[in-house]
């Protein structure tokens, strides 16, 4: 059963916080909170708002083991460490979604969760502008250039966010930028070279940047002008290979989180006993049209972690459905496409240089994208 949760509220509350104050369980369950996306141990749901309040987004961190428990009684909860993480963002002059509440639910002083209680913005995510088909050339240039200038003066305040993803970070109509989700975030460091690997983890988002907006992400970055000179040519080269090499490290770690976590029942990944025995299936793709492949059982099993593994690097490939005693269940694809492409080479290049064909490629459309459709005969490393 629930426990008793203690809140720490910013500013007045509103109509609608109060009553998730009095009571979360309740007012979650209701028809006016829809949940999002289970991230892990996190849970997260969108809140309407009361009356001409917005709306509020709350976060649940879960605290479960006796391990964890143990660690919660002597650090503070994830909650209040964002709460504290955001002040000080917005001590340093950056406009940072502030939480509103934060509580914690503790049974004998230990943690078993916490809640983090912030309220929606009139704005949108930099992936979903980016993603936009509406978004046309001109203000993809200018929200590139633009992002590119708050991520130095994020850095040169000596803000690390782990977590950089495009998600993070909101525009509004009048072109100002918004920060959020301090989970993973530390101030006051002088990052050094550390710049450079947050770049990388940018850089692995693909969100249908091109090369030349890439470049100009990184000239903008370094302070230089559309007319660099040699000195700054060299120095931007510097840094590309200094962000390279740590976006090849990221992308492996990533493929081997993938693969360990192809089998494991969590977020993504759900497994189910039947008469034929257990079979593995990714959540929310249970009404997918799929194409089976019948292979050997270790040949199965070898595709179904690639596919995850793939996936994961954001590669384009027919996605993982099913694994099952009969077969491994892909995304379908609806068309063909012929190996002369432009798309189609530039894929080519970026599965050369991490793996080898053993087969000449096969190239469709699977869910509206370019996609590897045989990848049996494909290999990582």
């Amino acid at each position: 059963m629930p426990g008793h949760v203690n809140w720490w509220v910013e500013g007045k509350p509103t109509a609608r916080l109060t009553e998730l104050l009095g009571d979360p369980d309740r007012v979650l369950a209701s028809p006016a909170s829809v949940a999002r996306d289970r991230v892990g141990r996190k849970r997260f749901y969108r809140l309407a708002g009361a009356a001409d309040s917005p709306a509020l987004f709350v976060k649940i961190f879960s605290v479960k083991g006796p391990a964890a428990m143990l660690r919660s009684l002597l650090r503070p909860s994830k909650a209040a460490r964002e709460l504290s993480v955001a002040r000080r963002v917005a001590e340093l002059g950056f406009d940072a979604v502030v939480p509103v509440a934060i509580g914690e639910e503790r049974r004998f002083g230990a943690l078993r969760r916490s809640f983090c209680v912030t309220r929606e913005r009139e704005a949108r995510d930099l992936r979903a502008l980016l993603e936009d088909p509406a978004t046309d050339a001109q203000r993809r240039r200018a929200l590139v250039q633009s992002f590119a200038r708050l991520t130095r003066e994020l850095h040169g305040a000596g803000i690390d966010q782990d977590d950089t993803s495009p998600n993070n970070f909101l525009i509004d109509s009048a072109g100002s930028w918004a920060l959020i989700d301090f989970e993973r975030c530390n101030v006051g460091r002088v990052l050094g070279k550390r710049r450079w690997t947050l770049l990388a983890k940018l850089h692995r988002h693909d969100l249908g940047v091109t090369r030349s907006e890439r470049l100009r992400f990184l000239r903008t970055y370094l302070g230089h002008g559309t007319q660099a000179d040699a000195g700054e040519r060299s120095a931007r080269r510097v840094a590309w290979l200094q962000i390279r090499a740590r976006f090849d490290r990221v992308r492996s770690r990533d493929a081997r989180r993938a693969a360990s976590g192809a089998f494991r029942e969590g977020r993504h990944v759900g497994r189910e006993t039947g008469a034929d025995g257990e079979s593995w299936f990714v959540k929310g793709r249970e009404n997918w049209a799929v194409c089976r492949l019948e292979l050997g059982r270790a040949e199965q099993r070898r595709v179904w972690v690639l596919a995850h593994q793939l996936e994961r690097l954001r590669l384009p490939a027919l996605r993982p459905v099913r694994l099952g005693r009969h077969g491994v269940e892909l995304s379908a694809a609806e068309s063909t496409l012929p190996s002369q492409r432009a798309e189609v080479a530039r894929a080519r290049r970026e599965f050369d240089r991490i793996g080898t064909f053993s087969e000449a490629p096969q190239w469709g459309v699977s869910r509206g994208r370019i996609a590897l459709t045989n990848l049996s005969g494909y290999r990582l490393g």
